[in-house]
């Protein structure tokens, strides 16, 4: 239990916070593409990350995108060649969330 524990406390702590990359808009002008994907962030966290790159200069909101899609696990159960238990069940579910922002500072 403690070790599961820890995994979740770190992979919540990869996703602690939003990630950008300069990228060349489609009429050639230099943007940002903001990422805060992940289940423990929001586009609050995207557009505070616009907010630091650009300052008191602002930013316009490009487009935006986003999807939620649901997973789920499964192994464990019976020994198909001897038919006896193989040591328990497994199962696992959640949702793998994207989120991201193109921003262009003013």
């Amino acid at each position: 239990m403690h070790r599961i524990l820890s995994v979740v406390a770190f992979v919540a702590a990869l996703q602690g916070c939003a990630t950008s990359s300069e990228v060349f808009l489609a009429d050639g002008s230099k943007g940002f593409n903001i990422n805060c994907g992940g289940t423990a962030m929001n586009y609050g966290h995207c557009l505070e990350k616009a907010g630091e790159i650009c300052g008191a200069r602002g930013y316009l909101v490009v487009n935006q995108s986003g999807d939620a899609v649901p997973f789920s696990t499964a192994s464990g159960g019976f020994d198909a060649n001897t038919q006896a238990a193989s040591g328990g069940y497994y199962a696992q579910s959640g949702m793998v969330v994207t989120r991201n922002l193109f921003i262009r500072c003013k």
